[in-house]
Formats: structure tokens, C-alpha cells, sequence
């Protein structure tokens, strides 16, 4: 499978601290061109392919190599890093098979309920050529909650730049409105991409998008 084209055209001006900037790029890379015309991280509410419920949803463009991405991606004691709602992340063992289960407590209705599990996450998986997934799945009987999923995906792009995604879900099995949830999981999934685009590309600190 060929990759997408040059795509060093696709940002006319990326500062290394600031966020994609709309430029001439190659029409056929439709997700490249949507993140880019928006000028910062896109987030929504979707059930994926293959899963069941509403997972929050996020994707960023990041101008460094998937090498550089997939490192940070698999920073797992830095989860807790992601944004207010991820409030531990720890790992606590791995297996024979080279996953890495990983402690995750979350904080979801502002913090009034914590909810947290063990999950294990597989070794990345390469699906084609330049495009890689690592997903995480909920250890039954550890936590308080139904379940718990993860799936980053990374797309190796021309010119130095990786397409991140970023699909997550929690189900707590407790009355809230499906909009409160909904919200939640969008918030959580834009600030784990944020925070890998920042920190695959130099920064400590996530500015404002403009």
C-alpha cells in the first residue's frame, strides 16, 4: 500500500509550539486536510467499527515521525498526565505476550464519582504499511466499572507528520445523562491527543489553541 503523498505542503507554517495551519495540500488525503482547515484537534461522540456504545473520539495532525509518536503513545505512567478527568495511570504488570497492564483511575459528573480499572494493553499492531494501533482492554473483576477501552491509531504521513487517533469509552453503570458522558469522553479523548502532539513535538506545556 502507498502512503499518501507529500504532505509538506499541507503546512506552509507549523511552529513547533503552535498547532496546524491551513495550507495548500493534496486534496486526496481527506483526513489531513480536515484537521488542517480546522486549524486545531477535532473531537465528536461515535461507536467505531467493530465496538458497542459511545466512545469519545479525537484525531490531530502532529509534525514529527510516527517512531517519535508511538513512543509517547506507549508512555503509560503519563496517562495521568492527559487532562483533570484522568487522575492515576500506573502500570502493574506485563505478560507473557508482551502486554502491559496498566492502572487507570478516572474522575467522570466533575469528579463527584471515580471510576477505575486495570487495562491491558496489547503490543502495537501494524494493520498496513504506516499505519499502527495499540488498544487496551478492561482486566474483568479488578475495577468499578462495566468497561473500559482504548484504541490509538497512528498513521505515518509524507514529510515528517503522523495522523493521531484517539477512541475511548467508560461505562460506569450509573444513572447520567448520556449527554454528560458524551461530553466527558469527547474532552478526554481531545486532551490525550493534545497532549501526545505536544510532547511528540517538544513541548512540556499545552498552549491554547488559537
Amino acid at each position: 500500500m502507498k502512503r499518501a503523498p507529500l504532505l509538506s505542503a499541507l503546512f506552509s507554517c507549523l511552529a513547533l509550539v503552535g498547532s496546524p495551519t491551513q495550507a495548500s495540500a493534496d486534496p486526496t488525503d481527506g483526513e489531513a486536510v480536515r484537521i488542517a482547515s480546522a486549524k486545531h484537534s477535532l473531537e465528536w461522540n461515535w461507536t467505531p467499527p467493530g465496538h458497542a456504545g459511545r466512545y469519545g473520539h479525537a484525531e490531530t495532525l502532529i509534525h514529527a515521525p510516527i517512531d517519535v509518536v508511538r513512543e509517547r503513545v506507549l508512555d503509560f505512567d503519563h496517562y495521568r498526565d492527559i487532562s483533570a478527568h484522568f487522575k492515576k495511570s500506573l502500570v502493574v504488570g506485563y505478560g507473557a505476550d508482551h502486554s502491559t497492564d496498566v492502572y487507570i483511575r478516572v474522575g467522570v459528573l466533575h469528579d463527584f464519582v471515580s471510576l477505575w480499572d486495570v487495562m491491558r494493553f496489547s503490543p502495537v499492531q501494524e494493520l498496513s504499511p504506516g499505519v499502527e494501533v495499540l488498544e487496551g482492554r478492561m482486566v474483568p473483576g479488578k475495577g468499578n466499572v462495566q468497561d473500559m477501552n482504548a484504541v490509538w491509531t497512528m498513521r505515518a504521513l509524507d514529510g515528517g507528520f503522523t495522523l493521531l487517533k484517539f477512541d475511548f469509552i467508560i461505562k460506569a453503570g450509573l444513572p447520567a445523562p448520556q449527554g454528560a458522558i458524551d461530553e466527558t469522553l469527547r474532552d478526554a479523548a481531545r486532551d490525550a491527543v493534545d497532549l501526545i502532539l505536544y510532547r511528540a513535538q517538544g513541548n512540556r506545556q499545552i498552549p491554547a489553541w488559537p
